[in-house]
């Protein structure tokens, strides 16, 4: 052979070496490709692994903070008030609280081995076995993640008697895998604590069985008009077959399919072992022809059946307080308020609730002509006490009804302004009592439109912010919360104020500076917002009951020790309640001042006048009032001075005959003379009007110095003006006022702590009359005014 040929040969063999070693290299990267994916899903597998235990073992000390023997009670819970006098120190009974609920407890010994097999065998046939959960079962349900996600309805899918207890306590029923695995350590831990026969006689006594039962004895007393331990094999499995669904297997509305149930669960029994075959063959033969009787128990008629207003609160109060106490459902809450035997000592003045109620019904203080106008009222003290609650005018003809007071949300208008704007603003530094304000409108509030309008149809320019306050105008105070900004007011009324009404959509000029809110604010959440200007600056929750003693003797909860918020400081709140002094002297809330009482306080009206308002307070109480229609329609003008109407009457008769108070005012703050057109304190000879104003003495604005000849000079100023800005408005509703005619004055009397007005008898007056309603001729240079102006003027 020749060379060449050998040549080829020995180059082929070189091309296969190189396919061989291409192959193998592309096989070396696959598998390391394959071994990082195996090596990622590995790692990140352990990664969840290892979270996913951590998160599970979190929850093993899980467990249901009720007592089951206490489902057991049935005794009367009472409601006891202070004694003569508001004596808190001698409470007297005032009210029972029990329920006609068809629930009738009976102990275990008593119900039939029959029952107690019966239920046993369908819902859980190991639970004498197991502790708590059934793991085949759970296991088998997770696998089929349908049945476990259908444990709140028809099918308990994994879930034991254990864990069913429990869900019947809680009421927990979320759909969800957090909820299961809670629900597993819970019922863990339940067992740990409870026996077995304690599990099931709990069990039998509270879980529903239809058409209104709660309980083996009920639902025997329904059905058969006899007593559970009265009721045959036939029966017992007929009122056990109801659990997996009252409302489906319930025997009056629905007899074949009980039937159907029935025979179910007596074959369950006899495959269990749990009925002879003899029995077994009597029962189903039973089951053919039964007759279910339907029979009713009779109702508990209290001697009280229905309760004023503010038991009405007291009782949701409490309910919502044992659901936070005790991890239960609300159904549970009340159970224990009913049957639990519980003591409740209720923080009503029932002198002040009276008195009110009095004024709601009396057919004077609301025009007869409009008999539908509705109203809600709250009082407080300024430590978080409610003293009185009106929910709506008229008789009270049943209970747990809609309350105008605690539940309505509506729109607070303009008294929404001090809360919102005016005191944090004060707080911030941002303003003093006599800083100027610019009121006037924004340019593009509402559909490029300029505004808010202000009730007048009159923008007034630069202005005091007492003057702005105490004629509520709109266009100052949206110019104040612009330098504020709406989410620091958002977040003041949230996080300092307790509000919960509150939408995202709120966070707006038009929202937190007027008040058109998106869905309103509680006439409770109003009032107990306005304590800080009472109280020095703090927020006391509102309570409605002090304290709650269990049937042995034992505090369950308590708000006598409510720590308050500091919400703003004390002397920014006592120049703010000084402000509110002003309004009810020379503003929009004349008609609801109380001769010779320090009395401060706002009014509050939607632009469309569909809401009226009135929330102030007295050295004895602060409350607040709205009044308006159900479903919210126009008031008309002898409508909207109403909730002015009905503050005063309540207040003048609660105040009657009590000792003169003074409030308790920060010390730092003192009445300085100021210049109405600088918004400074007085220059003598230099002012052409000068008025009163409240100042903390460690935050005093410069002197006055202004030169009316053209130039002018001020010291150093801690106040601050509005100027003329711009921002996207809000189409909410807005809040107007309006101001009492000359001829509404209130009676001639001196105010405690009052605000004094004087015009400086040197000076032109109708320059003083132009500067306050049109703001002051400006200099030039205007060296004359605030440092501190929006930029945007």
């Amino acid at each position: 052979m020749r060379k060449t040929d050998i040549s080829k040969y020995a180059g082929g063999r070189n091309v296969d070496k190189e396919n061989v070693s291409t192959a193998k290299s592309v096989f070396k990267m696959i598998l390391r490709c394959i071994t990082t994916i195996i090596t990622v899903f590995v790692i990140a597998g352990a990664i969840v692994s290892v979270s996913l235990f951590s998160y599970i073992y979190s929850m093993k000390n899980e467990s249901v903070d009720y007592d089951l023997h206490k489902l057991q009670l049935n005794y009367t819970s009472f409601i006891y008030v202070n004694g003569p006098n508001d004596d808190a120190s001698n409470p007297v009974k005032y009210q029972s609280l029990y329920s006609s609920e068809n629930r009738i407890w009976v102990d275990y010994d008593k119900i039939p081995k029959a029952m107690k097999d019966a239920i046993v065998a369908i819902e859980d046939k190991r639970f004498w076995e197991h502790k708590g959960v059934d793991w085949k079962r759970t296991f088998g349900a997770a696998i089929n993640l349908f049945d476990i996600f259908q444990s709140n309805g028809g099918s308990y899918g994994g879930s034991t008697i254990t864990q069913q207890l429990i869900k019947n306590i809680t009421g927990d029923n979320e759909v969800s895998l957090t909820r299961k695995v809670k629900e597993i350590f819970r019922a863990l831990n339940l067992e740990k604590k409870y026996s077995k026969e304690e599990i099931l006689g709990a069990y039998l006594n509270v879980v529903p069985f239809g058409s209104g039962c709660n309980g083996v004895q009920t639902a025997a007393n329904l059905y058969f008009g006899k007593n559970i331990q009265d009721c045959d094999i036939a029966q017992c499995a007929a009122i056990a077959g109801i659990t997996q669904n009252p409302t489906a297997y319930s025997p009056l509305t629905h007899p074949e399919k009980n039937k159907d149930r029935q025979q179910t669960v007596l074959k369950a029994m006899h495959d269990q072992g749990k009925i002879t075959d003899k029995e077994y063959q009597a029962a189903v033969k039973e089951s053919e022809n039964m007759k279910f009787v339907g029979k009713k128990a009779e109702d508990v008629v209290d001697e009280n059946s229905v309760w004023n207003w503010y038991t009405e609160a007291v009782f949701e109060d409490v309910k919502n307080s044992l659901m936070e106490t005790y991890s239960c459902s609300s159904d549970k809450a009340i159970d224990m308020i009913y049957h639990g035997g519980l003591k409740i000592y209720s923080a009503v003045n029932s002198d002040l609730q009276e008195t009110a109620e009095n004024v709601f019904n009396d057919g004077k203080t609301f025009p007869s002509a409009y008999p539908n106008l509705q109203g809600g009222y709250v009082a407080m003290d300024y430590n978080g006490r409610v003293l009185a609650i009106v929910g709506s005018k008229g008789k009270k003809e049943s209970n747990r009804l809609f309350d105008l007071a605690t539940d309505a949300k509506r729109q607070p208008g303009s008294s929404i302004k001090p809360l919102a704007v005016y005191g944090p603003a004060v707080n911030a530094g941002l303003i003093n009592y006599s800083s100027l304000v610019n009121d006037e409108p924004l340019p593009n509030w509402k559909n490029g439109q300029p505004g808010p309008a202000n009730w007048d149809n009159r923008y007034h320019g630069i202005i005091t912010v007492e003057k702005a306050l105490e004629q509520s105008y709109n266009a100052a105070s949206v110019q104040v919360d612009k330098m504020l900004t709406p989410n620091v007011s958002f977040n003041f009324l949230r996080e300092k104020l307790g509000f919960t009404s509150l939408e995202p959509a709120d966070n707006t000029l038009a929202a937190m500076a007027v008040g058109g809110m998106t869905q309103g604010i509680t006439v409770k959440e109003m009032t107990a917002g306005f304590q800080m200007f009472g109280n020095g600056g703090k927020f006391y929750k509102p309570y409605t009951f002090y304290y709650i003693q269990d049937h042995d003797g034992n505090v369950i909860v308590d708000n006598r020790n409510e720590v308050p918020v500091q919400s703003i400081s004390s002397s920014a709140a006592t120049v703010v309640h000084k402000l509110l002094n002003n309004v009810m002297a020379h503003g929009t809330g004349i008609a609801a001042n109380i001769s010779g009482w320090d009395v401060f306080g706002k009014t509050g009206t939607t632009n469309d006048n569909k809401d009226s308002w009135f929330v102030g307070g007295t050295p004895y109480a602060v409350a607040g009032v709205w009044t308006g229609y159900r479903t919210p329609k126009v008031l008309t003008k002898y409508e909207t001075p109403v909730a002015k109407t009905v503050w005063k009457n309540i207040m003048t008769q609660y105040l009657k005959g009590k000792e003169k108070k003074e409030f308790d005012l920060d010390q730092n703050v003192r009445p300085f003379k100021f210049c109405v057109e600088s918004g400074l304190l007085v220059n003598p000879g230099v002012c052409t009007e000068t008025k009163t104003g409240w100042y903390d003495i460690n935050k005093l604005p410069a002197t006055c110095n202004i030169d009316h000849g053209g130039s002018g000079s001020e010291t150093d100023s801690s106040s601050s003006a509005a100027g003329n800005s711009s921002s996207t408005g809000d189409s909410s509703q807005a809040g107007d006022d309006f101001p009492e005619l000359p001829s509404q004055q209130p009676d001639s009397g001196t105010e405690s702590g009052t605000h004094s007005s004087e015009t400086s008898s040197k000076g032109n007056k109708n320059s003083s009359k132009a500067s306050s309603r049109q703001g002051v001729s400006k200099p030039d240079d205007q060296s004359w005014r605030q440092d501190s102006i929006s930029p945007d003027e």
